[in-house]
């Protein structure tokens, strides 16, 4: 059988000799056994010999056998202190990694020497004369570079190491020693009590947990101290808490209430506690949302009864808007009790889940959008049940669909309850997109997108929505009602603001709820709501879709949706696909700092070549001319650059000639010809990206008709490189 020590050096594996020496490795084990070991230091280490412990003292002189060690405990004094050593002749000191009991001498008062608790291992080969003297018991099979590295450390004229190495935990592996078997018993126990062949002893106690101080006073180096660190007592004390919260966070990720060790809370969720048992998940949210955009607000609640617990998560989408959150509303009165905020440091929700939520309140996000429930194939499926409760279509008021959906757009399935129609599973159809409550539907069914506009104006926007005071109805062939709140409005439009302030007439029959029709479409009206709304800004796919916001945005006046849709408009793939366009929108809206981008992007297209779009319709000559102006001044300045370049270093061996009378040489053939080219690209393109590609410098070289021209170019990389970066440096913008 096996057993292995953990050192503070490494791990050592040691094959005891069972049935050679039977008395010898049962006092070892049940030593082990009490966690005798634990925390012993190597008091004696000799380079290229041994090293060895087991004395409680550190002395040499100390240490028992485990029966000794019994009677002491039960102060029976008749019991000798060491057994007879078991000295077997083919057990040897030939080969290194050795393990022996170390045989005391005769000593006064004791019937005679033997072995105790102490034992050595054998730091080099052939140590013969410890043969017939010290008893062998076992062999190290695992370990050698912890033996290498003990054979190497720092000693006293005593032996005894400068610095503190020493026995931390004993675990016995039986016979079986395979290494993912260790590692799993490395984590889960101290000492294993398995495979022992030995009954225990009468009157063997075992402690329930090990030691956690050193049995010998040392005033050695602490095994995990520097000794050549100079740190201030400030700094030295910091680096001591982190290696201690390290540790404990390793411990935490070992047991699984950390998903990994070195996880940190996130920085954009509050913690709110002390709240009124009433407070529900939406009143929070429309308390904080008027500091950001919040992405899920939960109320955690019992998981058997579904009571509130009084405390809550609130997650925004910016850092900065949790932190105006948590300096404004700290003691806030909320449903008649003052609200403590603090920044969370649950990190559940790191591990795929926040908490319990048996109402179905709004919780984490997986992939994307509410409820983050995300399928195997890492497609997030969401179901839900929209009721049809504006469509006056006869026979079909408060009809029942249910909507399957996912985020690429592909209608998972929908059916009517009553049955009507049905779209397959992995139909792709054209129509309307949207990533959480609208799917992809086909014009030509009008009853499946009656029913399914309808269901756009679900939560946060349908008619039951929570304290709503006021109604948009679009402008479609079949109007769609979207119930929202004045507040949003008001905050986000000015121009919503000054109408409800304006004098109401007074109603005097039932109160009802204001209706404002609008003339933008169920899509824009629901598109421009989420943007003002405290839920997930809406993905805008085509500048079509964008223009129709900015286009409502700006007639309502609102500043903060404008904004959110200029970083949209100069993404990457608007202005890499259409610059032309972003431009013509930018200029539109007045929006000069995308359209002096957009503009930098239209030097690598041909301007007159472009396919006419609609959005050159409403731009001023002025705006457009500027950006013909743009590319006709680059391409004149780079043109002109070119034909006043100095060819500094440029020859070719071949096509240059030879020197003339006054030593100097002509321009090679290449320059001729990717001057005159470079100048007709430069007229359509003023940019580098296509006269110093690759491709361009190898039509260059073919058409100058020399064999060594090639080579030329490839040799003036310098010069070209420098060329390049002059005609880059020329204004780019309007």
């Amino acid at each position: 059988m096996s057993l292995l020590l953990e050192t503070s050096l490494g791990d050592i594996i040691i094959d005891l000799e069972v049935e050679a020496c039977p008395k010898t490795c049962e006092n070892f084990l049940k030593l082990c056994k009490v966690y005798y070991y634990n925390l012993h230091a190597f008091f004696n280490v000799s380079k290229d010999f041994l090293a060895q412990t087991g004395d409680p003292s550190a002395t040499g002189t100390g240490g028992e056998s485990v029966w000794s060690l019994i009677a002491s405990q039960r102060g029976d004094a008749d019991v000798p202190r060491y057994f007879e050593p078991e000295i077997i002749p083919h057990l040897k000191h030939t080969e290194k990694g050795t393990v022996s009991m170390a045989v005391a001498p005769h000593i006064e008062g004791q019937p005679r020497g033997g072995c105790g608790s102490q034992f050595f291992i054998t730091l080099e080969d052939r140590i013969e004369y410890l043969d017939g003297k010290h008893a062998v018991f076992g062999h190290v099979v695992e370990g050698w570079d912890t033996l290498d590295k003990l054979n190497d450390v720092f000693v006293d004229q005593d032996g005894r190491p400068f610095k503190d190495i020493r026995i931390r935990h004993v675990v016995v592996l039986g016979e079986d020693s395979l290494m993912a078997i260790l590692r799993i018993v490395r984590l889960t126990s101290a000492l294993a009590r398995t495979d022992d062949p030995f009954p225990d002893p009468p009157g063997l106690v075992v402690p329930n947990s090990p030691p956690t101080r050193p049995p010998d006073d040392s005033t050695r180096i602490a095994e995990d101290e520097d000794a050549l660190e100079e740190l201030p007592e400030e700094e030295a004390e910091k680096q001591r808490r982190q290696k201690e919260a390290e540790a404990a966070a390793l411990t935490l990720e070992m047991v699984g209430d950390l998903p990994f060790a070195n996880v940190r809370p996130p920085e954009n969720v509050l913690f709110v506690c002390k709240l009124n048992p009433v407070t529900r998940d939406e009143d929070l949210e429309l308390i904080f949302s008027r500091f950001g955009t919040i992405m899920s607000c939960q109320v955690i609640r019992d998981k058997k009864t579904g009571d509130s617990l009084q405390y809550a998560f609130i997650e925004f989408d910016k850092r900065e808007d949790a932190e105006q959150a948590y300096f404004k509303m700290q003691n806030v009165l909320v449903d008649d009790r003052r609200i403590w905020v603090d920044f969370s440091q649950s990190v559940a929700r790191l591990n795929t889940h926040w908490s319990n939520n048996p109402t179905g309140a709004r919780g984490g996000r997986g992939g994307r959008g509410r409820g983050g429930d995300t399928s195997d194939a890492g497609v997030d499926l969401r179901r839900e049940t929209a009721r049809d409760g504006h469509n006056q279509d006869q026979g079909r008021r408060g009809q029942e669909i249910d909507i399957r959906g996912r985020d690429d757009g592909v209608v998972v399935e929908i059916e009517i309850t009553e049955g009507v129609r049905k779209a397959e599973s992995g139909t792709t159809m054209a129509g309307i997109v949207d990533a959480e409550t609208r799917l992809c539907l086909s014009h030509r069914d009008s009853t499946t997108i009656t029913l399914l506009m309808m269901s756009c104006s679900s939560s946060p926007f349908h008619l039951d929505a929570f304290e709503s005071d006021i109604v948009l109805r679009s402008n479609d062939k079949t109007p769609v009602d979207f119930s929202v709140h004045k507040c949003f409005l008001a905050v986000a439009s000015p121009f919503f603001n000054a109408m409800f302030t304006l004098p109401q007439p007074s109603s005097t029959g039932q109160p009802q709820v204001p209706i404002i029709e609008v003339s933008e479409d169920f899509v824009v009206v629901d598109e421009l709501l989420r943007f003002i709304y405290p839920v997930p800004d809406p993905a805008v796919a085509t500048l079509d879709d964008l223009v129709s916001l900015l286009a409502a945005a700006s007639k309502y006046d609102m500043s903060g949706v404008i904004q959110r849709l200029r970083s949209q408009l100069i993404s990457p793939s608007f202005l890499h696909a259409s610059p032309v366009r972003v431009f013509a929108i930018a200029s539109r809206f007045d929006l000069e700092p995308e359209a002096k981008l957009a503009s930098t992007h239209t030097l690598n297209i041909n301007v007159l070549d472009c396919p006419l779009s609609d959005d050159l319709k409403h731009i001023t000559a002025y705006s457009y001319h500027r950006l013909l102006d743009l590319h006709r001044r680059r391409a004149e300045a780079a043109q002109q650059m070119l034909s006043s370049q100095a060819l500094d270093g440029v020859k070719c061996m071949q096509c240059n000639g030879g020197p003339s009378l006054h030593d100097t040489y002509a321009s090679p053939r290449w320059w001729s010809h990717f001057r005159n080219r470079a100048t007709e690209e430069l007229r359509v393109r003023p940019t580098t990206e296509v006269i110093f590609s690759l491709r361009f410098l190898m039509q260059v070289a073919q058409a100058s008709g020399c064999q060594r021209c090639a080579g030329s170019i490839l040799d003036s990389h310098i010069f070209l490189n420098k060329l390049r970066e002059e005609i880059d440096a020329l204004p780019a913008t309007i």
